[in-house]
């Protein structure tokens, strides 16, 4: 496997800004895995919804495709 080098100091720049914006996004996914547990375990949808799996698509268009693993779906503009 070959590793391109990063040529300019811009690009590493570049680099380094997008891996902390990687690194954050990272931190909020399990947050929100997190709180989404708790609503799971604790039925907290039950207000509105008959299943974990309708709120989670309807509310957050998450949609579970396995048991405690999701897949956000989101549109690329």
């Amino acid at each position: 496997m070959s590793h391109h080098s990063i040529s300019t100091i811009s690009d590493r720049l570049l680099l380094e800004q997008c891996e902390a914006i990687i690194e954050e996004g990272l931190q909020t996914l399990e947050k929100v895995e997190k709180a989404l547990a708790i609503i799971e375990q604790m039925q907290l949808y039950k207000n509105g919804f008959e299943t974990f799996e309708s709120y989670s698509k309807k509310r957050w268009k998450i949609e579970m495709k396995l048991p405690h693993l999701c897949q956000i779906q989101t549109k690329l503009i």
